[in-house]
C-alpha cells in the first residue's frame, strides 16, 4: 500500500510539472468520457430502464397476430385468455382515447386510459396519495371515476391536494377524482387521466374488433418461451371453436420493454452511442499519441531506473499509476461535460415530444451513470497508457545514451502512425455518418412538400360520443365547421380527414368485397380514411378514374367510396373496380360503390410500403374524432386563433387539439431522427477536430526526431521546398490510407442507414467525396504547418541541435 500511495504522489508530480501535456490530455478525455457518459444517461433513462415497475422483465404485452402483421386484442379473447391460461399471475386490458375535460379551468384535451382494476397490480404501482379504483367500479354505471397522472396534477391543477372528492366532466360525462399516480409511473406515457375500463355485453362478445391493449406478468418460475406456447395452445383452441374471426391468428407474447418507446428510440440511441464510443476511440488514439511523444522525453529515466535495478513490472505499474490518474482527472471533467450535455438535451427537446417517451422526465447523472464514466476512464487509462508504457521498455541505457534524446524506435513510428491513420478513419466514418443522417432527415423533413406544409394549419378535434352519439349529429357538426372555416378571411380552403399523409395515424381495418368472400384464414386490409369533399383537391391527390366527393354525397344518399391505385390494383387486377361495392369493418357497416380512383399517397414516414386505402366522405361516415387541414394564402400560423374562436362559436365545450403548421407537425414528427443526426454532427466535428490535433503531433514529432536528417540534407543541397514535399508526402500517405478505410467503414454504415431511413444511399458519391476532401484537406493543413517549420530550418542550427 505505502508503494502504491508513493506511485500516487510521483504521478502527481510528473503531471504538475507538465502542464503543456496534461492540460490537453484531460481536456480531450473529459470531451470523450463526458459526451459518452451524456448519452449513456439519456440512454438508460429512456431505454434501459424507461420504467419504475417491480421486475419489469416480467411484464409483457400480449397482441394478436395474423402472419406477419400485429394487432391489439379482441375483446372477446382477452376474456378467454384469462380463464384458460395459467401462465400469468396478472392480466389487464386498456384501451385509449382522446377527450375533452371540462369543470376545471377552461376546456381541454386530454388524454384517457381506460383501464381494467388489474391494470396497477400488474404494473404493481401505488397512488401518490388517494386510492386507485376497484373491480366494482369497472362495470358499467358504476365507472364514475378518475385517477390523475402525475404531470397532468401539477400542470393542470397546480399541485393542489384538495383534488380528492372534485368532480371534473370528460366529455360531458362526471367522474370524481380518487386518486393521484406518483411521478414515477410513466406508462402509458401520453396518458393524462386513468379511469375505469367497463365494457358492455357487445364489446366482451366481440372477436373482430381489435382494439386493446393487453399487458401481462408472468407468474414466478414461468419464461416467457413458455407462456408463448400455452398462449399458441389457447389461440389453436379458439380458432377451432370460431374459425370465421380466429382461424388464422396466433397470438405473440413480448417483454414490455422491447416496445415501450417504439423500435426507432432505442436504434436511435444505439446509433448514437456508437457513434459517441468511436469517439472516444479517437480519444484514446490522440491520447496515446501524446503519450508517445511525451516518452522521448522520459526514455533516459527509464533506462536510468531499469539499469540501477527496477523491474519491468515496478515500471510498467508506475505508468500505469500515472495514466489512471490521468484519466480519473478526464473522468471528473467529463462528469462536469457531460452533465452540461445532458442539459442541454433535456431543455431542447420539445415538450410535446418528451412526454411522449417513457423515462424522459428521469434522465440524470445517477450512479449507473457515474459508475458508467469511472469505467470508461479507468479503461481508457489503462487503454492508452499500456502501448506507450511496453514501447518505454525497448530501449537499454547503453542504447539511449548512444542514439541521444530525440531518437525512438521504429516500431514506437508504426505505433504513432498506426494511431493517427486510426483517427482519420474514424473521422471519415462518423463524419459520413452525419452527413448520410443529415441528407435522410432533410428528405424526410420534405417528403410532404406536394402537400405545401407550410400554408396548412391543422388541428385535432374529438367530439364527445355522449353529445354527439349519432352520425346525424356528427356529420351536421363536421359540416357546419368546414363552412364557417371556409368563411373566415384568408381561407382558401378547409377540409378533414382522420389521418395527414405522413402522420402514422391511418388504421387499417378489415374490409369485405360484395359476391367475393375472402378464402377462410386470409384477411383483407385498407387503410380507412374518412375524408371531405375537397380533400383530393386541396393536398393535390389526383383522382385517376371515376370521380371525386362532392356535396351531393350527404348521409340521405348511398354510400360511396374512393379507392387507391394500389387498392385496385391488389384487389381487383385486371378489372375496373368502379361500380363495385365493398364493405369496411363488421357486417353492421353498410355497402359502398366504388366511384373512383385517387392516386397513391403515403400515410406513414416510416414504413414505405405502399398499403391499399380506401376514402370515403366524412359527411357520410362522419368520425367520432378527425384532422381539420387549413389552408391559406399567407402564414398559416395566424389562422389558429380565428379557427379556436370559430370552433368555439360551435361548442365551447370541445377543445383543440395540436394546432400547428402540417410543417411543424412534420418536423416534430422528426425530432428523434433530429435529435440523432445533431448528436452524430456533434461527434464527427469532434472527431474530425482531435484527428486534425493527432495528425498535426505525429508530424511534429516526425519533425523534431528527424531535425538532424533534415539538417545534412539541407547541408548536401536540398531546398525548403524539397524538405517541405518530403514531409508532405510522409503525411500524404497516412491521411490517404486513413481516408481509404474510413470510407470502407462508410460504406457499410450507408448500407444500415438505407434501410432505416429515406434518402439515404450507399451510392451517394457526393456525400462521401465531399467528407473525404474535407477531412484529407483538414489532415493537410494540420501537416503543413509543421511541415512549413521544418522547411525553414537552417542546415547549421539542425547539426548544431543535434
Amino acid at each position: 500500500m505505502e508503494s502504491i500511495i508513493n506511485d500516487l504522489r510521483y504521478s502527481v508530480r510528473r503531471l504538475l510539472k507538465s502542464p503543456g501535456f496534461t492540460i490537453p490530455t484531460v481536456l480531450t478525455l473529459a470531451i470523450g468520457i463526458g459526451a459518452n457518459t451524456a448519452i449513456f444517461s439519456s440512454m438508460d433513462a429512456v431505454v434501459l430502464r424507461p420504467l419504475a415497475v417491480p421486475a419489469l422483465d416480467r411484464v409483457v404485452t400480449v397482441s394478436e397476430q395474423h402472419g406477419s402483421a400485429y394487432e391489439q386484442a379482441a375483446l372477446a379473447n382477452y376474456t378467454d385468455w384469462k380463464r384458460e391460461t395459467q401462465a400469468f399471475e396478472d392480466l389487464s386490458v386498456r384501451a385509449n382515447a382522446s377527450m375533452s375535460l371540462t369543470g376545471a379551468g377552461d376546456a381541454t384535451h386530454v388524454q384517457v386510459a381506460l383501464t381494467s382494476e388489474d391494470f396497477f397490480r400488474v404494473l404493481r404501482v401505488k397512488p401518490l396519495f388517494g386510492r386507485l379504483f376497484s373491480s366494482a367500479e369497472c362495470a358499467p354505471g358504476q365507472d364514475g371515476v378518475a385517477v390523475l397522472n402525475y404531470a397532468f396534477w401539477q400542470g393542470h391543477f397546480a399541485g393542489d391536494h384538495s383534488v380528492l372528492g372534485r368532480e371534473i366532466k370528460i366529455d360531458q360525462r362526471p367522474y370524481t377524482i380518487i386518486g393521484v399516480m406518483p411521478k414515477s409511473a410513466q406508462y402509458p406515457s401520453r396518458t393524462d387521466v386513468f379511469v375505469p375500463f367497463a365494457p358492455t355485453a357487445a364489446q366482451l362478445a366481440n372477436r373482430r374488433a381489435h382494439e386493446f391493449f393487453v399487458l401481462g406478468r408472468l407468474r414466478d418460475g414461468v419464461s416467457l418461451k413458455q407462456a408463448q406456447l400455452q398462449m399458441r395452445v389457447v389461440a389453436d383452441r379458439l380458432a377451432s371453436i370460431y374459425p370465421d374471426t380466429n382461424l388464422g391468428w396466433s397470438i405473440a407474447v413480448e417483454p414490455l420493454l422491447a416496445g415501450i418507446n417504439g423500435k426507432l428510440t432505442p436504434l436511435y440511441y444505439s446509433m448514437v452511442m456508437g457513434a459517441t464510443l468511436f469517439v472516444l476511440l479517437v480519444v484514446c488514439a490522440n491520447v496515446a499519441n501524446l503519450q508517445l511523444a511525451r516518452g522521448l522525453s522520459r526514455r533516459r529515466e527509464i533506462a536510468i531506473r531499469s539499469s540501477l535495478g527496477a523491474s519491468r513490472w515496478r515500471l510498467m505499474r508506475q505508468l500505469l499509476t500515472e495514466n489512471i490518474v490521468l484519466a480519473l482527472l478526464g473522468a471528473t471533467g467529463g462528469i462536469l461535460f457531460g452533465s452540461i450535455y445532458l442539459h442541454l438535451t433535456v431543455i431542447t427537446m420539445p415538450e410535446q415530444v418528451a412526454r411522449s417517451m417513457a423515462g424522459w422526465s428521469n434522465i440524470s447523472l445517477n450512479g449507473r451513470a457515474l459508475a458508467f464514466s469511472l469505467l470508461l476512464g479507468v479503461g481508457s487509462g489503462i487503454v492508452v497508457g499500456l502501448m506507450p508504457a511496453l514501447e518505454a521498455f525497448r530501449v537499454t541505457l547503453a542504447g539511449q545514451l548512444k542514439a541521444g534524446s530525440r531518437s525512438t524506435t521504429s516500431r514506437g513510428r508504426v505505433m504513432t502512425k498506426v494511431f493517427a491513420v486510426a483517427q482519420i478513419s474514424l473521422a471519415v466514418a462518423l463524419v459520413s455518418g452525419a452527413g448520410l443522417m443529415a441528407r435522410g432527415m432533410w428528405s424526410m423533413l420534405h417528403v410532404a412538400d406536394l402537400h405545401q406544409p407550410e400554408k396548412m394549419l391543422t388541428f385535432d378535434v374529438a367530439l364527445p360520443a355522449t353529445r354527439y352519439n349519432s352520425p346525424q349529429k356528427r356529420s351536421a357538426w363536421y359540416a357546419e365547421s368546414l363552412e364557417i372555416l371556409r368563411s373566415l378571411p384568408g381561407v382558401t380552403d378547409a377540409e378533414v380527414t382522420t389521418a395527414m399523409p405522413y402522420s402514422d395515424y391511418a388504421w387499417a381495418q378489415e374490409f369485405a368485397i360484395q359476391n367475393r368472400p375472402a378464402p377462410p384464414g386470409k384477411q383483407q386490409n385498407a387503410l380507412r380514411l374518412p375524408v371531405s369533399a375537397g380533400y383530393f383537391a386541396a393536398l393535390h391527390i389526383p383522382v385517376v378514374a371515376g370521380r371525386g366527393f362532392s356535396s351531393s354525397d350527404s348521409l340521405d344518399s348511398p354510400p360511396v367510396a374512393v379507392v387507391s391505385r394500389k387498392f385496385a390494383e391488389q384487389y381487383f387486377p385486371g378489372e375496373n373496380p368502379l361500380g363495385r361495392r365493398i364493405r369496411m369493418g363488421p357486417e353492421q357497416e353498410p355497402w359502398m360503390a366504388i366511384v373512383g380512383i385517387a392516386e397513391e399517397a403515403r400515410y406513414s414516414m416510416w414504413d414505405e410500403a405502399v398499403h391499399p386505402a380506401v376514402y370515403m366522405p366524412a359527411i357520410q361516415m362522419p368520425p367520432q374524432s378527425a384532422t381539420f387541414a387549413v389552408m391559406g394564402a399567407g402564414d398559416a400560423r395566424a389562422l389558429a386563433g380565428p379557427a379556436r374562436k370559430s370552433i368555439a362559436k360551435l361548442d365551447p365545450a370541445l377543445p383543440l387539439k395540436s394546432v400547428e403548421t402540417y410543417a411543424r407537425s412534420i418536423r416534430e414528427s422528426l425530432t428523434g431522427l433530429i435529435y440523432a443526426a445533431v448528436l452524430l454532427a456533434v461527434d464527427g466535428l469532434i472527431a474530425l477536430l482531435l484527428a486534425a490535433i493527432g495528425i498535426f503531433g505525429v508530424m511534429a514529432n516526425l519533425v523534431g526526431e528527424r531535425t538532424r536528417e533534415i539538417g545534412v540534407r539541407l547541408a548536401i543541397g536540398a531546398t525548403g521546398r524539397d524538405i517541405l514535399a518530403m514531409i508532405m508526402r510522409r503525411a500524404s500517405w497516412m491521411i490517404g490510407i486513413g481516408v481509404a478505410i474510413g470510407l470502407l467503414i462508410a460504406f457499410w454504415l450507408a448500407s444500415l442507414m438505407a434501410n432505416l431511413l429515406r434518402g439515404v444511399s450507399v451510392k451517394d458519391v457526393a456525400i462521401f467525396a465531399a467528407v473525404a476532401i474535407a477531412i484529407a484537406g483538414s489532415a493537410l493543413i494540420a501537416s503543413w504547418i509543421p511541415a512549413r517549420r521544418a522547411s525553414q530550418i537552417e542546415a547549421v542550427t539542425a547539426l548544431r541541435d543535434e
